[in-house]
């Protein structure tokens, strides 16, 4: 499986998490100003978001290959991917 976010799309995805943050997760008035600062910084069509948007790309990714079970055909039968 593979999953490629476009930086639009990666944009999106950090927008409703720095949003929940804000409003939910309880942090202080500076916390808050730090984050909306950060969310700034990494507005839609910046350099900062498509860097962020291959960062992210490249952690699903690793996770994905991490919880991938394959099972590889060799001499004698099927062996799995990862030991």
């Amino acid at each position: 499986m593979h999953v490629i976010l476009e930086s639009d799309e990666a944009w999106s995805l950090m927008t409703v998490l720095t949003s929940q943050m804000i409003d939910k997760a309880g942090l202080s008035s500076d916390g808050k100003a730090k984050l909306r600062k950060w969310r700034t910084d990494h507005a839609e069509g910046t350099v900062a978001m498509d860097e962020l948007a291959a960062k992210i790309n490249e952690a699903i990714g690793n996770v994905l290959d991490e919880k991938t079970y394959r099972l590889l055909r060799r001499k004698g039968g099927y062996i799995p991917s990862h030991s």
